[in-house]
């Protein structure tokens, strides 16, 4: 497990790896530190068939979703994508899309969604944002939280393709603010398309730490990595990052197994990958 500071994000250079550096520090002139009491995680199982879908998982009354995550369960995830992994507007929930590639699949896949609700903590806003419309193969939009506010949780999608032709790459956590990038599949898409993120900012809660693991970086097709918050830390956001993947690895999971860790998993896409690559798992924690 490795703890970060603040940074912007960093694409991977071929055969490179991406280092990691040390704990994090309260943000000067943060508001006093208090904790996040009555959180609750909330799961919502789909369907398994082969159409495209989306799930949400809502909060109980009163509460608001200040993180989120997903997962595709299935035999070929390799064809499916999670284009859309947002809160809802109103703050009642967080909600997963799954869409399969221009090529399809005959097998069935189901789409799973978290959510991390609570009493909305001191300082709660949501800070959202939209990216130009592009046709470039890999672009991102980072959305910084208000002045001497935390990121609780990310949300992210990618808007333009009928299909999954457009990979959510990145919904990255940084203490102040998110990135959530995307790119184009193996084969490209011919049409502009467009990022749109969520920022889930507060004042730092008591105990707040933001924490990452890598699995390894070489060029298997399937992997996963699990990052575990510190003793008597709870999971209250989710994120996860592709490193190297360059358009052919997707992710298929960034969520939440307990209330103590975040799990991201990636695949090859049917056509392999022949570079290193690795996926990194995200997690804020409070107490």
């Amino acid at each position: 497990m490795q703890h970060e500071t603040t940074q912007g994000r960093r694409r991977i250079i071929a055969g490179a790896v991406l280092s990691t550096a040390v704990l994090i520090t309260p943000l000067l002139g943060a508001a006093p530190a208090a904790a996040v009491p009555g959180l609750d995680r909330v799961n919502s199982v789909g369907p398994r068939n082969s159409d495209a879908k989306s799930r949400t998982a809502f909060c109980a009354p009163g509460d608001t979703v200040l993180g989120g995550g997903g997962r595709i369960g299935g035999a070929v995830p390799e064809q499916v994508g999670m284009d859309f992994m947002l809160p809802l507007v109103d703050g009642t929930g967080f909600s997963v899309t799954g869409r399969e590639d221009e090529t399809g699949t005959n097998e069935t896949w189901s789409v799973t969604a978290t959510a991390l609700c609570a009493p909305a903590p001191a300082g709660f806003e949501v800070v959202s944002g939209t990216s130009s419309p592009t046709s470039v193969d890999e672009d991102w939009l980072t959305i910084p939280c208000p002045l001497g506010k935390v990121a609780l949780g990310v949300g992210g999608a990618v808007i333009g393709a009928s299909n999954s032709e457009v990979l959510l790459e990145d919904l990255r956590i940084d203490t102040g603010s998110v990135t959530v990038a995307g790119a184009e599949d193996g084969t490209g898409f011919a049409g502009n398309w467009q990022i749109h993120a969520r920022a889930m900012c507060a004042n730092q809660p008591a105990g707040y730490e933001r924490l990452l693991d890598d699995s390894d970086y070489d060029s298997v097709s399937s992997k996963s990595v699990t990052v575990t918050c510190s003793p008597g830390r709870q999971v209250h956001g989710i994120g996860a990052e592709i490193l190297g993947g360059n358009g052919q690895v997707r992710l298929t999971a960034a969520h939440a197994p307990d209330t103590t860790s975040v799990t991201a998993s990636a695949v090859e896409d049917e056509d392999g990958f022949s570079g290193s690559w690795k996926v990194r798992a995200f997690a804020i924690c409070a107490s």
